[in-house]
């Protein structure tokens, strides 16, 4: 989702679906609504005799602080609308440059 935005430039036919794509990621982490794909990890780490984590892929992995639970959040939204930023240059980019 983060970088799709670079490789719509060298092929366009894509925009669409990354467009879904960066669309349904964003607001996956701006409010939180959790990966799809988390829980079939969580089955499979329990079918392997491990003890799955509790909280979701991003908090586990990119977020894991032992402050403040607020500012796990803040960091996701932050990490969220930086996704939607960033796709939106390369966006800016690619409809300013010439065919």
């Amino acid at each position: 989702m983060l970088f799709g935005g670079l490789l719509v430039i060298a092929r366009p036919s894509l925009m669409w679906v990354h467009i879904l794509a960066v669309a349904w990621g964003g607001l996956t982490m701006i409010f939180d609504f959790g990966c799809p794909m988390t829980p079939w990890e969580k089955k499979l780490l329990r079918r392997g005799g491990r003890v799955p984590y509790e909280e979701g892929f991003v908090q586990h992995h990119l977020l894991r602080n032992r402050g403040n639970p607020s500012s796990t959040k803040r960091n996701h939204v932050l990490l969220g609308v930086g996704a939607l930023l960033f796709n939106l240059l390369v966006y800016v980019f690619i409809l300013r440059s010439p065919p």
